[in-house]
C-alpha cells in the first residue's frame, strides 16, 4: 500500500485558520494532513471530522515571549509527525514552523493572507527568503521569482 505524503498545516487562529482550511479541505483525500493552531476549540471540533489537530501556544509580535514555548511545541510536532511538507497561512506560529522546516530540512509553503492587498505581510516578509514556495493572493504582489501568484483562496 502506498503511504500518503504527510503535511503539517499550521496557522494562527481566525482568518489565517479559515484560509488554511479552505486550502487543506481540498487536499485531505490526497495527503495525510496534521494541523496545529493555538485554539483549543478547533481541537474539540476535530473529533467530529477525525482531523489530528495539535493545540499550540499563541504567539505574535505583541507576545514575543510566547515564541519560546511555541517554537519548542512545533519542533516536537515536527519530530513526532515527520511531515514531508509544511504549509502555513501565517502568522507567528507559521513563521516558526517555516524556519524550523528549513533546518530539518522539510519543504515549506507560505501562503500570504488575502488581507494583505498592497504589500506582503510582516510574517511573509520574514519567511520569503526561507520558504521553498511563497504565494500571494494578489497578482500585483507577485514578482514570479520569490513571490508567486496562483490565485486566491476566497
Amino acid at each position: 500500500m502506498h503511504k500518503k505524503t504527510k503535511i503539517l498545516a499550521i496557522s494562527s487562529p481566525g482568518g489565517h485558520w479559515i484560509q488554511l482550511n479552505k486550502i487543506c479541505n481540498r487536499l485531505e483525500n490526497q495527503f495525510d494532513i496534521v494541523y496545529a493552531t493555538p485554539r483549543a476549540q478547533y481541537k474539540s471540533s476535530a473529533k467530529k471530522s477525525k482531523r489530528r489537530i495539535y493545540n499550540i501556544t499563541d504567539a505574535s509580535a505583541d507576545s514575543k515571549l510566547n515564541l519560546i514555548p511555541v517554537t519548542f511545541q512545533i519542533l516536537l510536532i515536527l519530530l513526532r509527525e515527520r511531515p514531508n511538507t509544511i504549509i502555513s497561512t501565517g502568522a507567528a506560529p507559521g513563521v516558526m514552523a517555516i524556519l524550523l522546516g528549513k533546518f530539518l530540512p522539510i519543504k515549506t509553503i507560505w501562503v500570504d493572507s488575502i488581507a494583505n492587498v498592497k504589500t506582503l505581510s510582516r510574517s511573509g516578509k520574514m519567511v520569503k527568503k526561507h520558504a521553498n514556495l511563497v504565494l500571494t493572493q494578489w497578482e500585483s504582489l507577485s514578482d514570479n521569482k520569490t513571490i508567486h501568484y496562483r490565485g486566491s483562496v476566497l
